[in-house]
């Protein structure tokens, strides 16, 4: 793939596997978002991921973002479930992981800020990102107000569609009112994408600050075969996309 790099875009790999985690420290992406289980869209990754991390990533460069979902019922906030998120806090706020990655929502698809703020004081010196589950809210716009109010950081989002290329309209929209709350784009985007995006938004300044997000997955991957679990290729383009490598 050829074409001109984009100015310092973030680029953060979510890794389902160690494989992905190796590749992507040596290839010095920016932020990795460890998780487990891809067929049930990332649940919070096992200990030796999080070791294997740690030991692996280029310090100062790759930062370690932890996913905190026991399961994929973000709706389900019965106590046994929130007493598993908050043992992975505490298990994981005195390591050298950079932040926790959550989203949850009352069955009324609202969100339960004061049991953040709860969580997230266990661990308040850790950066706080927001999940996907943001676009299945029914204002999500106003939602990420909130969030940033919060203390949240950075917010995950496909603009409220489902692919973020379908969504990257209102992506941009909402990080023009939301200056302060970094939105990361993620949903279905690959480097061609990517490169496609710039062709139509070269204006940069316009962008979700908080850059892009792909678990890079071979294009022909089985989610039944665990051991697919990125593509070099994607991968190595979105790293010279992102970085003019």
């Amino acid at each position: 793939m050829s074409g001109p790099s984009l100015d310092s875009v973030c680029f953060e790999l979510a890794c389902f596997g160690e494989e992905a985690v190796a590749l992507g420290c040596d290839r010095g992406v920016a932020r990795l978002e460890l998780c487990s289980h891809r067929e049930q869209d990332g649940l919070t990754p096992e200990d030796r991921m999080v070791e294997v991390a740690l030991s692996l990533r280029r310090k100062g460069m790759t930062r370690l973002m932890l996913m905190l979902r026991p399961d994929a019922l973000d709706t389900d906030l019965s106590d046994d479930r929130i007493r598993k998120i908050q043992e992975s806090i505490k298990r994981y706020r005195n390591t050298e992981a950079d932040g926790f990655v959550i989203g949850l929502a009352t069955e009324d698809l609202e969100l339960p800020l004061e049991l953040l703020a709860d969580l997230r004081a266990l661990a308040p010196a850790k950066e706080w990102v927001f999940h996907r589950l943001i676009d299945q809210l029914p204002d999500p716009l106003s939602a990420m107000r909130e969030l940033q109010s919060w203390g949240f950081c950075r917010v995950l989002s496909s603009g409220g569609q489902p692919t973020a290329m379908q969504g990257w309209s209102n992506l941009m929209r909402w990080q023009a009112a939301l200056p302060r709350l970094e939105l990361m784009a993620g949903g279905g985007l690959r480097a061609t994408h990517v490169m496609e995006l710039q062709r139509r938004h070269p204006q940069r300044n316009l962008w979700p600050r908080g850059g892009v997000h792909s678990s890079c997955l071979p294009e022909s991957s089985d989610l039944l075969n665990p051991a697919l679990t990125v593509s070099p290729e994607d991968l190595d383009e979105l790293v010279a996309l992102c970085w003019g490598k």
